[in-house]
């Protein structure tokens, strides 16, 4: 009997245990974070910014079309003389300009910067969507780290309900013995106090697991009450050689390929510099009306309206050798860039490599502790068995009680480290997110 109690308490699937709970499956708490996370929606935002700068417009391909209009009144007193000897002195001369026109101007050749700004812009799109990803895997990581809590302080509880089950037994063993006249009573107040303390243990953890709720809640950002729980214990996926990691570690961490991306966006700022070595050319028409009305004066009227094309040239031979030293300066950056995109992938390899070797560790833990902990609750099993017969002692049965919770606390350890350092494995090699 006791050791199907065992069995319900530890092993049962979770969401049996919470019929009348609301249940979130890992499944549906990785939806939630995607959804709502505040940190995501921001990234969001930035790549939404970054892929609407993203035009031919911004890159200069374009022509510019504006409208210019200006007119002036104006009273004058105005005195002239004329050479063929014709004089005009007139006070309080009334005169009225007006200029309006449509101009359009359109680079056709600036040194092919137009081109270099477009890929930039591409890349800084990519930027954006690289970032994204990279704050989705971080969120990713950290609802997986905070949900598996969760299940490893369910089980921790489950287990401390085990426990105070057999100090229950105890003290009803104890107390049929002390009436008996075959018991003392330390037995019975030993036991009551490993029950106590047990109960005390419990509260601690139920506290734990309220707090991990609620980080939970928040990095999700559900409007739930932390009366939930989770319907499966820890599972674990296949992990991969040492050499197949690596190769997708440099393949595919979106830290590199980052780090990558900002030496494309370097070379682009270099092409973009060099371009102001070479000459522009652009093409300019315009549309005009203009108006002059004067009360005196030689013209009292002047109009023009018509249309006008023309091109414009220049090419800048010497400007202090500022271009020259600009583009110096962006090579050097260009240098810096490549030099981060090393040092970013030897240390997502060198933390690939630490989290495997823990990872080997951590599942032989996890085979040695699953082992224990049917050691531990097949010796607990027998010596309570003989404290209910009578040829066992209070002393032996609490001290294979003892190393029954200390499996069962080593155990959910060991299972919530495995499945870090699986974690850990997973976001470095980009296993969280597909790429199209």
């Amino acid at each position: 009997m006791l050791r199907i109690a065992f069995y319900i308490l530890l092993f049962l699937p979770l969401g049996c245990l919470a019929q009348n709970q609301s249940l979130l499956t890992y499944q549906q708490v990785i939806a939630l974070a995607l959804q709502g996370n505040y940190d995501i929606q921001i990234a969001q935002n930035d790549a939404k910014i970054s892929a609407t700068q993203n035009t031919i417009g911004n890159a200069g391909f374009l022509p510019r079309l504006d409208i210019l209009a200006n007119g002036n009144l104006a009273t004058n007193n105005t005195k002239q003389n004329f050479s063929s000897g014709l004089e005009v002195n007139q006070d309080n001369v009334k005169s009225s300009t007006l200029n309006s026109g449509a101009y359009l101007t359109w680079t056709i050749f600036d040194g092919l910067k137009m081109f270099a700004t477009k890929e930039r812009l591409n890349q800084l799109e990519r930027q954006g969507e690289l970032s994204l990803k990279i704050q989705m895997e971080n969120t990713i990581e950290d609802v997986t780290l905070l949900y598996y809590q969760i299940v490893r302080q369910i089980q921790l509880i489950k287990g401390i309900e085990a426990a105070m089950n057999v100090s229950e037994e105890r003290i009803k063993i104890a107390d049929k013995k002390l009436a008996l006249g075959s018991g003392s009573n330390v037995e019975v107040l030993q036991a009551k106090l490993d029950l106590n303390a047990q109960r005390s243990n419990r509260i601690t953890q139920k506290y734990l697991l309220n707090e991990f709720k609620n980080n939970l809640l928040v990095l999700t950002k559900t409007n739930l009450n932390t009366d939930f729980t989770v319907d499966t214990f820890f599972s674990f996926d296949g992990i991969k050689s040492m050499d197949e990691i690596r190769e997708r570690v440099g393949k595919m961490n979106r830290s590199i390929m980052f780090a990558q991306n900002n030496v494309a966006i370097a070379s682009q700022n270099i092409k973009e510099l060099r371009s102001q070595k070479l000459p522009t050319l652009a093409l300019t028409s315009n549309y005009i009306f203009a108006r002059s009305k004067n009360e005196a004066g030689f013209a009292l009227l002047n109009q023009n309206l018509g249309y006008n094309t023309g091109f414009t040239f220049s090419w800048n031979l010497f400007n202090g050798l500022r271009t020259h030293n600009q583009v110096q300066v962006a090579k050097i950056q260009q240098l810096s860039a490549e030099l981060r995109v090393q040092r970013t992938k030897d240390t997502a390899i060198s933390a690939a490599q630490s989290a495997y070797t823990r990872w080997l560790g951590d599942k032989e833990i996890l085979a040695i502790e699953e082992d224990n902990i049917k050691l531990s609750e097949q010796s607990l099993k027998i010596t309570t068995e003989r404290l209910r017969l009578g040829l066992g002692n209070f002393l032996e049965t609490k001290e294979s009680q003892s190393s029954y919770e200390e499996a069962i606390t080593r155990l959910v350890n060991a299972r919530y480290n495995l499945k870090q350092s699986e974690t850990t494995l997973k976001k470095l090699t980009g296993e969280f997110l597909k790429e199209n």
